[in-house]
């Protein structure tokens, strides 16, 4: 067998310095690869979503600043499962909720999903009836006053339903899914006890100021008071924003 190392038989064999200074190449291409993957992660990359599974849970509905369910606690959720609510398409679920606030309730709808963030969607009044069974009333806690950093999202397409994208068709995308009632969210950089999302409101507990709606889907910095509600965080936010 010949010490020649292998080559293409009908193309010249390569010298050993043209040979070495392919295989610089090829080794600086692959660090500019990952780095280009690394350096293009934003708030926005979630991971895996899951869309699609049936879901039926009962709970208390809170509907400010954004209608949610909260699941009383269990062995996964110790202070309770918190679902947030949408509608069809690019509809948020007030008609739904408002009637029932503070109310407990069964749900039946369709479960979305990515990381922590879990959303049920709901198409009509059957599915979030009024229950007689009482449940306990969701955990509250005050987390303080903090100025935390991410980019704004609309919550139905961070939680799965599409893959929240860039630029400004994105941006107009979820500036009329919030206009039009689903909840905005805040996907940080990292996580905030223990969240990588946290629901966003407005300074007086009510929906986020239209101010906001300009910046979506770029990074912001935020400053607000951090409430947990069952086992999601409320960040009630004015119109700083940096």
């Amino acid at each position: 067998m010949s010490d020649e190392p292998f080559y293409i038989g009908y193309l010249p064999a390569a010298d050993p310095v043209c040979r070495r200074m392919a295989l610089a190449a090829g080794i600086i291409w692959i660090i500019f690869g990952f780095a280009a993957i690394s350096l293009s992660r934003t708030p926005r990359d979630l991971g895996h979503s899951q869309f699609g599974d049936d879901i039926a849970l009962s709970g208390i509905v809170v509907a400010r600043p954004y209608p949610v369910l909260v699941a009383a606690p269990d062995h996964q959720h110790p202070k309770g499962r918190t679902l947030l609510l949408g509608g069809e398409g690019k509809h948020g679920a007030q008609d739904f909720a408002d009637a029932l606030d503070g109310r407990s309730a069964h749900l039946e709808g369709i479960l979305i999903k990515r990381g922590d963030l879990d959303m049920a969607l709901i198409s009509s009044p059957d599915q979030l009836k009024p229950e007689s069974a009482g449940h306990p009333a969701p955990q509250r806690e005050h987390l303080g006053r903090w100025r935390l950093s991410g980019e704004i999202c609309d919550g139905k397409c961070a939680a799965g339903a599409m893959r929240p994208g860039s630029g400004a068709s994105h941006k107009a995308c979820a500036n009329l899914c919030i206009s039009s009632g689903l909840p905005p969210v805040l996907a940080l950089g990292r996580p905030f006890e223990g969240r990588e999302v946290l629901i966003l409101a407005g300074e007086n507990g009510g929906p986020v100021p239209g101010e906001l709606l300009d910046r979506v889907g770029i990074l912001v910095t935020l400053e607000g008071d951090a409430r947990r509600l069952g086992d999601a965080i409320i960040f009630q936010v004015g119109n700083s924003i940096r």
